[in-house]
């Protein structure tokens, strides 16, 4: 199965993909940080829940892609 590259802003999407994956990877390793710093429970959900399940859900459609270009083309 072959998945449409689109160009956006002059960029193809697998890096746009990459560029949300290091910034949600930032964001998780901040609100961990914080969690251990402050101890608020409220971040627990946030930081096991939320962030990490659109993490691997965008890390995993960006590896797909980049499989895809590398070794399916």
């Amino acid at each position: 199965m072959s998945l449409p590259d689109p160009i956006i802003f002059s960029k193809p999407l697998h890096v746009w993909l990459g560029i949300l994956t290091l910034l949600l990877l930032i964001i998780q390793i901040s609100l961990g940080i914080a969690m251990v710093k402050t101890a608020r429970k409220n971040l627990y959900r946030i930081h096991t829940k939320v962030v990490w399940m659109v993490l691997i859900i965008v890390a995993l459609i960006h590896a797909y892609y980049g499989f895809q270009i590398y070794f399916l083309k």
